[in-house]
């Protein structure tokens, strides 16, 4: 009929809102909401507390830097690493710069590594890693002076049992005291023909690195420096005695430089 009004069709396949099911995810939003309010009020609280008790903390002292543990120190007694610490007064363990730490420890020519570490309340444990002697530098007049590490690094005066190590000279000391480095290609060359030699007490002149010299069993071997020193080496060793046997008042001068055969003469 023209005129009436249409009665509104609900679509067949759309269901009606179901009054208890709403009911129920309404009660489950809130108990969620009420929920993340309690946890938010209990962390607020708890960080507060926390925050409390690290300011009482800070402010009785139990968090005060108190004690200092060293590990690895073989050869460096306690008290000269305390004295490069410079730790300031009242230092507190929250907060204390490490690489700070480590860069003064570092400073002993004796420490190559370090690792620092808080311990709390308040104990600070240092890691020390020491260098280790691998060459004695000889002076002028070619006494022993002073050892060296495999990087250069000066480590003082020769000790006890150091006439074992390899002996370099031609490299310029004078000046140079414990804590300097010196020339880490002189270093390094003298090492690695010590090495190929093989024997304690050999020594080598690095003065031209380019040209090292090895003197040892009254021998001046002339090394050179191309394919590497120890198939140069093994051959010297093959004709050690007929050298020795060859050999002048002054010994004999070896030259191991050309590939195909290996030059001697009597000094």
């Amino acid at each position: 009929m023209i005129g009436a009004r249409s009665k509104k069709r609900v679509p067949r396949n759309q269901r009606r809102p179901d009054p208890v099911t709403a009911r129920t995810a309404a009660r489950v939003r809130l108990r969620r909401t009420l929920k993340h309010i309690m946890l938010t009020v209990l962390l607020s609280g708890l960080l507060g507390g926390l925050g409390y008790a690290y300011h009482t903390a800070l402010g009785t002292g139990l968090l005060d830097v108190k004690h200092v543990q060293f590990a690895g120190n073989a050869r460096i007694p306690e008290e000269k690493l305390l004295a490069r610490l410079q730790l300031p007064t009242g230092a507190r363990l929250p907060g204390l710069d490490l690489e700070a730490v480590s860069r003064s420890v570092l400073t002993h020519p004796w420490v190559e590594r370090v690792s620092v570490r808080r311990l709390y309340p308040s104990t600070l444990t240092i890691r020390v890693w020491e260098r280790t002697p691998r060459a004695v530098l000889l002076d002028g007049t070619g006494q022993p002076h002073l050892m060296v590490d495999a990087e250069g690094m000066v480590l003082g005066r020769p000790e006890e049992g150091s006439h074992r190590l390899p002996q370099l000279s031609g490299i310029v000391i004078k000046g140079v005291v414990t804590g300097d480095r010196v020339d880490l290609q002189q270093v390094t060359v003298g090492l690695e023909v010590a090495s190929a030699y093989g024997r304690p007490g050999g020594r080598v002149d690095v003065a031209d690195p380019r040209d090292p010299l090895l003197l040892a069993d009254g021998m001046r071997v002339r090394v050179g420096d191309a394919g590497g020193y120890h198939w140069r080496l093994e051959r010297l060793a093959r004709l050690r005695e007929e050298l020795h046997r060859m050999g002048g008042k002054q010994g004999t001068e070896v030259d191991l430089r050309y590939d195909d055969r290996v030059v001697a003469r009597p000094l």
